[in-house]
């Protein structure tokens, strides 16, 4: 049952609009504006409508109607009219101001009652509207919630099979990722960002861990050898590439334009490609390399440089600077270069914090083998 707030000075009318109404809603009657906005400043829970008299003395209709517009607790309660002017302007005026209904003295029981059944069932209406809405809206979150843990999924089980292929290349997804958000952050804010939308700044995050994912596909032997490539060995290596773009693109019909394939696609395809036109696999040069695998390029290389393997040692973060800035216009996209100068202490700083997580990481581990051992 909906409440109803009826504001009027002339007692008779206010008991012939409370008798007409009070068997469908709660009446509040109340024959001041004075009193009604003390009332409604005081109470927590306000009335779904307000059935409001013009004609009063000091503070009239048309005055209490732009305060209760202008306070936050009243803005939206409905308001309807009564009056006994007969001129049109002051209908208009009530309409104007904000009313939902005029109704004309002296009341009729049966007209205020349909007209208010009216504002009842639009009120219903509203309300199924808001229900309807919230239930579509909460649909929305938990398939947006469901498309991202998939993506998390999809990149864990890939991530944990390279891992288990190659370990350095698990953690190596892992810090280009963290490398490449300092970057790609850097860009957006610089302004520089070559039409990245800023609101896929996430998901663009999440693609480029599995940037190295054609690398499934590499024989073991190649993927682990510590020396030297052959030719032979160093193409099997370079089409990791073409490996992972076939992949999704085999499989790209299942879900038609969405993103994070897409991201995923140019940069685990083309993070290889040089500004200089002599990079893999498609010998693609300059602006025609999608920006994202220009990014992703400088992050690769430098995890490259600054991680150590098992046949080569760890260069310092100032010797992997002087490479990437010596390879501006050569290897690397300049504007990426320039955003890499801005932030490469953030970078270096998160270099070294990766670094001793993994330091801690191993000697939970060594303590939980100990553990294990001596039980």
């Amino acid at each position: 049952m909906y409440t109803v707030m009826i504001i009027d000075d002339n007692e008779t009318e206010l008991l012939v609009a409370k008798k007409a109404l009070e068997r469908q809603f709660r009446v509040i009657d109340i024959n001041s504006p004075k009193a009604a906005l003390q009332r409604l400043a005081k109470s927590t829970i306000m009335p779904d409508f307000i059935l409001l008299d013009i004609a009063m003395p000091g503070v009239n209709g048309f005055d209490l109607i732009m305060r209760l517009k202008t306070n936050e607790k009243t803005k939206g309660i409905p308001v309807l009219f009564l009056s006994g002017d007969k001129e049109n302007t002051t209908e208009m005026e009530a309409y104007r101001l904000g009313g939902v209904d005029f109704i004309r003295k002296p009341i009729i029981p049966d007209l205020l009652r349909k007209r208010m059944e009216l504002q009842a069932n639009i009120l219903d209406y509203k309300s199924q509207m808001d229900s309807y809405n919230t239930q579509l809206q909460q649909t929305a979150n938990f398939q947006a919630r469901n498309a991202m843990n998939l993506e998390y999924f999809i990149i864990g089980i890939i991530t944990d099979l390279i891992s288990q292929k190659d370990p350095y290349t698990g953690m190596h997804s892992i810090c280009v990722s963290k490398y490449m958000e300092i970057l790609l952050k850097e860009m957006l804010l610089s302004g520089v960002n070559y039409g990245i939308d800023p609101n896929d700044f996430e998901l663009i995050l999440l693609s480029s861990r599995l940037h190295d994912m054609g690398k499934i596909g590499v024989p073991d032997a190649v993927l682990t050898k510590t020396g030297k490539y052959t030719d032979e060995e160093f193409a099997l290596m370079k089409a990791h590439t073409t490996m992972a773009a076939a992949a999704i693109q085999k499989y790209a019909y299942l879900l038609p334009n969405n993103k994070f394939l897409y991201y995923t696609f140019q940069m685990a395809k083309y993070h290889h490609e040089r500004v200089d036109g002599n990079g893999y696999p498609d010998r693609l040069a300059g602006a025609n390399i999608p920006i994202l695998a220009r990014i992703l390029a400088v992050a690769d290389v430098y995890d490259g440089l600054v991680a150590e393997r098992s046949y080569k040692k760890a260069k310092t973060h100032e010797e992997a600077y002087n490479i990437i800035t010596q390879g501006a216009g050569v290897q690397f996209d300049p504007q990426v270069v320039a955003a890499f100068q801005r932030v490469h202490n953030d970078i270096r700083d998160a270099a070294i914090q990766i670094e001793k997580q993994m330091q801690q990481n191993m000697a939970m581990s060594r303590q939980v083998m100990n553990q294990q051992n001596n039980t």
